[in-house]
């Protein structure tokens, strides 16, 4: 009998032992998601993604997370890359119901990214710089792949950066990092 009290309260201390570890790692985890998403908002104030931020408010034309898109023809292609969330997405490019069909007016390019994203931020300066080239013929949206993950799983994105090249009724999707003249090339192809 003795034995049997000895062998369940050793199994019951092992437990509580067991459930303590887990409780701990548990709790690392969670101010290790802490400490990321500090980082993450660092991050984003970096100079790297600070200039096309202010680029963008200080003329207005960026449009908030949230915000009601009154009209896109005032800045349409205003030779910036414009962030954009997913409501705005299926507004300006592509509805829920007829997601593979471009309902926007003139060609644009949709560049999906992630701050945590190294080629998001290698292909930055060659999308910068052909929405600058091509201001007046070809706007340039940015979606943050983190705080749009509706969009995401609606294309079936598993990879970035992605774009979408849109003219007409055609999306064409490529994802992946390529050089400046591989992309505009592909922006030459929707003129």
């Amino acid at each position: 009998m003795k034995l049997i009290i000895k062998i369940a309260l050793g199994i019951i201390l092992a437990l509580l032992i067991l459930v303590g570890i887990i409780t701990c790692v548990g709790s690392c985890l969670d101010d290790d998601d802490e400490v990321q998403t500090e980082e993450y908002e660092e991050e984003r104030t970096d100079d790297y993604y600070e200039d096309a931020d202010e680029e963008d408010s200080a003329d207005g034309t960026n449009i908030a997370p949230g915000e009601e898109v009154v009209s896109t023809s005032s800045s349409w292609g205003d030779g910036t890359c414009r962030s954009i969330n997913a409501k705005q997405f299926y507004q300006l490019v592509a509805s829920k119901k007829q997601y593979d069909t471009y309902i926007g007016e003139g060609p644009c390019v949709v560049d999906f990214w992630a701050d945590w994203c190294g080629y998001c931020k290698l292909i930055d300066p060659y999308m910068k710089a052909l929405a600058k080239k091509y201001k007046g013929k070809v706007q340039f949206y940015k979606v943050n792949a983190d705080e749009n993950e509706e969009l995401l799983q609606l294309y079936g994105i598993d990879g970035l950066p992605t774009l979408f090249f849109c003219h007409g009724e055609d999306i064409k999707t490529t994802s992946g990092a390529s050089s400046q003249e591989e992309y505009e090339e592909l922006v030459r192809e929707l003129l």
